[in-house]
């Protein structure tokens, strides 16, 4: 078991890189919008929008090194991107509204929530 663990490390490295810059992107622009006084709602899915772009082209050339085949994965990565995207900005919601949580600390806890399934998901999903 831990021989088929260690052949997906590098590439989870990776993940984790990307993800991380994706995440610091889109955590950067929420925190420039509450800033600004953008609702924060619509900061939450403004930025999931950078990051989910930004993610996109990080995981598609860098982690899974896929250079073909980018309309199929455009349209599995916003299938997953959409549903990834309701349930972060819920969870900022949720969090926010019923918890009382800080609206910048919702935001990390949603990415959290969403991104412990994610790796899964691209391979077997989107980056086939």
């Amino acid at each position: 078991m831990w021989r088929r663990i260690r052949s997906h490390l590098p590439q989870f490295t990776r993940y984790l890189i990307s993800g991380g810059s994706a995440a610091a992107l889109e955590l950067g622009s929420y925190k420039l919008m509450l800033f600004a006084n953008v609702w924060y709602l619509a900061a939450a899915s403004i930025s999931a929008g950078i990051g989910l772009l930004s993610a996109f082209a990080f995981h598609k050339y860098f982690v899974f090194r896929k250079k073909e085949n980018t309309r199929s994965h455009v349209i599995r990565y916003a299938i997953l991107q959409g549903a990834n995207a309701f349930a972060q900005v819920s969870c900022v919601y949720i969090f926010v509204e019923f918890f009382s949580v800080d609206e910048f600390v919702a935001k990390i806890l949603g990415i959290g929530i969403v991104v412990s399934w994610n790796f899964f998901l691209y391979k077997i999903f989107v980056y086939v």
